[in-house]
């Protein structure tokens, strides 16, 4: 290899980790905003003199704060559910039910404010996209549907349990949703 191209492949290293650096440093940004306050009050140049990056910097990473918290909560959403058509209510959420005791003030921060109906969709979006990758066509059920109610019913046992203080365990929560879905696509339910 030239001189040539070996000092070019050293810039190109380099740019690619402090890409990565600023892109890891604006996903901390809003982690930490949102344990102090709102989702929807959080403007772009918070995110960015948190991070300690320009606006510019943020728009070369992200198209809006939207984007940027879709990123965020597909990343939550994979790392802590379990989808899978063995499981009981295709899904073991126990992992998110653990993760969010732990940071309930985050919770809180995304749903309890103006916004939190849209976010709260929009993770329920991303749900649905998991949960209809693995359903089959069905006779009974549209796959859409079933991924729909499946996962609007887990944000609504998530929106229940943190209104009520968060009592049960992260297992007895993923036990009562497992048992609720059960029940709901039992025909003896019906």
């Amino acid at each position: 290899m030239s001189d040539i191209e070996q000092k070019s492949a050293s810039v190109q290293e380099h740019v690619d980790l402090r890409s990565r650096r600023s892109r890891h440093d604006i996903n901390a940004a809003l982690a930490t905003l949102l344990l102090r306050r709102s989702y929807d009050v959080i403007r772009v140049s918070d995110i960015a003199k948190k991070a300690a990056v320009g606006r510019g910097t943020f728009y070369a990473h992200f198209d809006s704060k939207d984007e940027l918290l879709r990123t965020q909560l597909e990343g939550v959403l994979e790392r802590h559910i379990l989808v899978s058509t063995e499981l009981p209510g295709l899904l073991d959420a126990t992992s998110l039910f653990a993760h969010l005791r732990e940071v309930p003030q985050m919770y809180s921060a995304l749903m309890n404010g103006a916004g939190g109906p849209a976010v709260s969709r929009m993770a329920q979006e991303i749900l649905e996209r998991r949960i209809n990758a693995i359903l089959d066509a069905r006779e009974e059920l549209p796959a859409s549907l079933h991924g729909r109610f499946i996962s609007a019913s887990l944000f609504t046992v998530l929106a229940w349990w943190s209104e009520n203080g968060m009592l049960q365990t992260p297992a007895e929560m993923q036990s009562i949703f497992a048992e609720l879905c059960t029940t709901a696509f039992t025909k003896k339910a019906l």
